[in-house]
């Protein structure tokens, strides 16, 4: 079999001897499986293979297929048997005069080259199993990918009782320290991720969301004594997700964060959000109140404070809000027809159905754990929920009331 050569960079980490090299994905699919041979057990190996199965494969395929910037990390492989050897440089001959090989240091000579192998080793992923799933997938439906190159970093496997050890220390090390990124940095950098990037733009352009009116925190709750900003970024986030994913139209939660639009439907949704946004304002008039004036603070004074305040001047409450409005749009109501629905409901939080629900009169705090059980509330209030039995027993539950002994909002007719 004639012998495959990969240009590489070797070195060291640790204990670890590791080569950086390039590899075709169609190489990459035929040569690399899965990390089967880590145990001795048939059965941990067969656990493996359905949490890959059970994971996020289809939508790395999509993402492969659907993405001309696509780009992964490299993928970390082990490499046993067969006759795999590694090959140095030495003299270059650099095709530039803008170098002068005598101050080029000989460690980094030792570790430019090319590996090669002779088609009989057996490669199997450490680090990268879904994406290699996913790459698996994508290859099937588009050959063409097969061209792109996959960043690979690997390391050797001995099949002694000591080298699966350390092979298996690894994975669980890559596996466990590889943190996902934070929805913090997924709202401040995603290019791809619809919710992030109209985010960005109201806070950057839209009178609304100036930057004094919204805090930089990825979390959804407001320090319990602001009285600066209408909510969090996170929030905002959050609202956009339920307003794409439910109200502007029934779409993938997928599609929306990992496949970026195309300009001009970037742009719908960056209108559709400033439609809901204004069609919220013309329809609570302290939300009116609050965008329309210079002096945010004093507003939110009026409408947040410690006993309750109103329903929307709480992230939690525009959420609740944000989740009725997709319930009644899923009924074939416009968004128009069911802001004016809603905007029947209460929204004093001191009283029914908020009090001792969403909001805890003792201590006075917002308890955002009953976000699902106001929301449902609401909906029965405006004749849309089904489940009122039970619905019915919730509700005396939280109010340490027997079921006889409570009644259920009054329904808006």
């Amino acid at each position: 079999m004639k012998r495959q050569y990969l240009p590489a960079l070797r070195g060291i980490f640790g204990d670890w001897v590791y080569y950086s090299c390039i590899m075709p994905m169609s190489e990459v699919v035929n040569r690399v499986s899965f990390a089967k041979d880590i145990h001795d057990s048939q059965k941990l190996s067969d656990m493996i293979q359905r949490e890959l199965k059970e994971g996020r494969s289809q939508e790395i395929a999509a993402y492969l297929q659907k993405e001309e910037q696509r780009f992964f990390n490299s993928l970390v492989v082990a490499l046993y048997g067969g006759n795999p050897s590694w090959h140095g440089f030495e003299n270059f001959r650099p095709l530039q005069e803008d170098i002068d090989l005598k101050d080029v240091p000989s460690d980094v000579e030792n570790s430019i080259g090319f590996l090669s192998f002779s088609g009989e080793e057996e490669i199997f992923a450490l680090d990268g199993q879904h994406r290699l799933a996913g790459m698996i997938k994508a290859i099937k439906a588009n050959k063409q990918l097969g061209e792109d190159e996959v960043p690979i970093i690997l390391v050797a496997h001995q099949k002694s009782q000591e080298g699966k050890r350390r092979t298996r220390k690894l994975f669980t090390t890559l596996n466990k320290t590889a943190n996902p990124v934070g929805k913090g940095e997924i709202i401040a950098l995603d290019e791809s991720d619809v919710m992030a990037i109209v985010t960005r733009h109201l806070i950057e352009n839209h009178e609304f969301f100036r930057e004094n009116r919204i805090r930089f925190v990825q979390q959804s709750n407001l320090p319990p004594k602001n009285t600066t900003e209408l909510t969090t970024i996170g929030n905002l986030y959050d609202v956009l997700t339920i307003v794409f994913s439910k109200i502007k139209e029934e779409k993938d939660l997928n599609t929306l964060k990992f496949f970026r639009p195309n300009d001009q439907e970037l742009e719908d949704y960056i209108n559709f959000a400033d439609l809901f946004f204004r069609r919220l304002a013309g329809n609570f008039s302290p939300l009116a109140e609050y965008f329309s004036t210079e002096n945010g603070s004093e507003v939110i004074k009026k409408y947040r404070h410690q006993d309750g305040g109103h329903l929307l001047f709480r992230p939690v409450g525009l959420l609740i809000i944000s989740e009725v409005i997709s319930v009644l749009v899923k009924q074939n109501l416009s968004l128009e027809e069911s802001i004016n629905q809603v905007k029947r409901l209460p929204t004093n939080l001191s009283a029914e159905p908020f009090a001792d629900v969403l909001w805890l009169t003792r201590p006075q705090k917002i308890n955002v754990s009953k976000r699902v059980l106001c929301r449902r509330l609401l909906l029965y209030m405006l004749g849309q929920e089904k489940r009122v039995k039970e619905l019915h027993e919730k509700y005396a539950k939280q109010l340490n009331l027997e079921v006889q002994d409570c009644e259920l909002p009054t329904p808006l007719m």
